[in-house]
């Protein structure tokens, strides 16, 4: 299966680059004269190392979008893929000659996915705006008061998108099966996003009181506690078999079974002992200690 891509940043690319892992020829097109922007954004280098990684499994083209014969090239490789992923203003997709018009008289057997932000919207956002306007930047920021905070580290929804992306990508191309006229589908963000928080996030659970669940802080069990020397033990203790051992295994057998997934008062307080016990020893033993046991239980040594 031979997809081209004709996207840049994270969404797109890290669709086809998900498809590619997976065994499909994925031939990414740019402009040479107007290359990805992760590669021009230069005040973080980590964009480009993303970029990299995002295209390795992929060919890469490099051609002159203003150049006619270039076109003519694009458009060859085009008549010879299944399907092409493509996120360009209106203004690139008529120089390239890919409006959904020309697209419908050009292309045949081809299907197409086009990316867009929110249906009827032309606004633009980034990561963080799409997360406080789908309510899912309240599970980071639940019960904190600090005057600053930093954003998730991952690009949450970009990611989402990047796995709706893929499927309706996957999805166009078998509804193209058998069918003569290009299949033109569009991909908006905001329903990835959607679906994402109708399933981690409903609105029953927004109002819930405490605000805190198990994946951001509610039980001692599964928690991040730092050690003596700045590292940090992650456990996540859940089952009964593994709190259990991980008290053995620290000495905190003056906790009771239900201490790891107690609430209020009670969290508060296991937490401090769990913490004063963690934080009593370097990473590195608590790593030694733990390296040999099936507990769900790592540690990250200090980084100096």
């Amino acid at each position: 299966m031979k997809i081209i891509d004709l996207t840049w940043r994270l969404p797109g690319p890290l669709a086809t680059y998900l498809l590619a892992k997976q065994g499909m020829e994925v031939v990414k097109y740019e402009d040479r004269n107007h290359r990805d922007p992760f590669l021009k954004w230069s005040w973080d280098p980590a964009f480009s190392e993303v970029y990299r990684a995002f295209q390795e499994p992929k060919e890469l083209r490099l051609i002159d979008f203003g150049s006619a014969d270039d076109v003519v090239l694009l458009h060859k490789e085009i008549h010879s893929a299944d399907a092409v992923v493509m996120s360009f203003p209106p203004r690139v997709e008529e120089k390239l000659g890919l409006t959904e018009e020309a697209i419908a008289s050009t292309f045949s057997g081809v299907s197409f996915t086009r990316l867009g932000f929110r249906r009827g919207s032309d606004e633009s956002a980034h990561d963080l705006n799409t997360l406080v306007q789908s309510n899912l930047l309240k599970m980071h920021i639940l019960d904190r008061t600090d005057d600053i905070i930093a954003p998730p580290f991952l690009p949450v929804t970009g990611i989402f998108f990047s796995h709706h992306i893929a499927i309706t990508l996957l999805t166009t191309i078998l509804e193209q099966r058998g069918r003569s006229q290009p299949i033109q589908n569009w991909c908006w963000l905001q329903d990835a996003v959607d679906n994402a928080q109708e399933a981690y996030y409903p609105a029953s659970l927004q109002e819930r009181t405490p605000a805190t669940f198990l994946h951001n802080g509610r039980f001692p069990c599964y928690n991040i506690y730092r050690t003596a020397d700045g590292g940090y033990v992650a456990m996540a203790c859940v089952e009964p078999k593994f709190w259990s051992r991980f008290r053995e295994l620290t000495g905190l057998t003056q906790l009771g079974d239900d201490d790891g997934l107690c609430e209020g008062e009670r969290s508060v307080e296991v937490k401090e002992i769990i913490l004063n016990r963690i934080s009593s020893k370097p990473a590195v033993e608590w790593k030694e200690l733990f390296e040999e046991e099936n507990v769900c239980v790592d540690v990250l040594l200090p980084s100096f």
